[in-house]
């Protein structure tokens, strides 16, 4: 006599879902180097914050002025007037919504049902979920997410609904600070707030590899002419640190390798639950070199033209993350959720037979040294 299936409850499943999220969270940064690093150097702040803006100090010089004293005499120059800015940032709230079908939860039954109802909804939902943050972060073209913050000085992003220039610019520094030539022209010139020709050091390093291509034109030393002129700024909080490259750039830097020593990182732990990590990594100077494959060089974000910077011929971020941080919004994981990828529901569908699931990404990134960060294009040429 056949076995009947008595199903397995939506709550069940919600229950699962609550046990497994904090893994689930962890896993979500751990997929992505820089999110990683930030947790990893404590710059991410949880529910800490009480609306959605968030202001930060920028000091890209010295936040004082030295007196000599000569007599005894001197009054020590100093007090409110500091080299010192004010910067902002917005956390954009986005919900990733999937339903679950009440019949594939009927004809379920056991623990190995279970895994696979959460393997083919809620996993798959946080795989989609991640790689829309990371096309976002990367080239400012996530679908559905555009307010994230993204690197791409070549777009835009709208947290808020009112446009923001991406953190990157793809052009040599003009003048004092300006960054407004090459790449972007037209487009805003205010990185978190702040103008680049009026706020003394707030521009990012950057460097073009001559069409020549990759191998014929050394595009590493190029590369190495960025990472010292990043690293050499706000020395107290070390060197570049990570790299993030498209395919052609990353391909064509292991190329010119050779027989150099090549390291491939996996932080996974004996008895994690999580996959191994899929990302691929090399080692450049003190820095990780990642593939981002989320970078489409062929995209519009990438595929300006004229003058210095990416014109179908990659891009590769060089990122001190020890000047980013991120911070998230919320406090009941059973209501608005803590933003941190918390999963919320289940919410029975009207006179449908769903019942729907949440995720909850309300998140902010920023950096407060763009100095200490920069660019290299031209290295998808070989």
């Amino acid at each position: 006599m056949p076995t009947v299936g008595t199903g397995i409850s939506p709550d069940v499943l919600a229950t699962a879902l609550q046990e497994l999220m904090p893994s689930y969270s962890e896993l979500f940064a751990t997929w992505h180097p820089v999110l990683d690093r930030v947790i990893n150097k404590g710059n991410m702040d949880r529910s800490v914050l009480k609306g959605p803006f968030r202001e930060f100090a920028v000091v890209t010089g010295g936040p004082g002025t030295v007196t000599q004293v000569v007599t005894g005499s001197e009054v020590i120059a100093g007090g409110r007037n500091q080299n010192a800015t004010r910067g902002d940032t917005y956390a954009p709230r986005l919900i990733y919504a999937f339903d679950v079908p009440g019949k594939d939860l009927a004809e379920a039954n056991g623990e190995m049902d279970l895994a696979r109802i959460i393997q083919h909804y809620p996993e798959l939902a946080l795989a989609d979920f991640h790689e829309r943050i990371a096309e976002q972060f990367s080239q400012g073209t996530g679908p559905g997410v555009g307010g994230f913050a993204t690197l791409n000085g070549a777009t835009t992003y709208s947290p808020n609904g009112a446009a923001r220039s991406g953190a990157i610019k793809f052009a040599p520094r003009t003048g004092l600070n300006s960054q407004e030539s090459g790449v972007g022209v037209g487009l805003s010139n205010l990185r978190y707030g702040l103008q680049s020709g009026t706020t003394d050091g707030w521009y990012n390093q950057f460097a073009d590899i001559p069409g020549a291509g990759f191998a014929a034109s050394n595009g590493r030393k190029f590369m190495r002419e960025v990472y010292y002129a990043a690293s050499r700024q706000m020395k107290t909080m070390g060197p570049v640190d990570l790299l993030l490259g498209d395919e052609a750039s990353y391909l064509n830097y292991l190329d010119s390798l050779d027989s150099q020593v090549r390291i491939i990182t996996d932080s996974t732990k004996d008895g994690d639950r999580a996959p191994r990590k899929i990302q691929q990594g090399v080692k450049f100077l003190d820095a990780d070199f990642y593939l981002e494959d989320s970078i489409d060089i062929t995209s519009t974000a990438f595929n300006q033209g004229g003058g210095p910077g990416p014109a179908n011929d990659g891009v590769i971020y060089f990122l001190n993350t020890a000047t980013w941080y991120a911070y998230t919004l919320g406090h009941d994981a059973n209501r608005e959720t803590k933003g941190d990828f918390s999963v919320r529901g289940p919410f029975r569908i009207p006179e449908q037979d769903l019942f729907r699931y949440e995720i909850v990404l309300n998140m902010g990134i920023h950096t407060n040294q763009l100095r200490a960060n920069g660019a290299v294009t031209g290295g998808a040429v070989a």
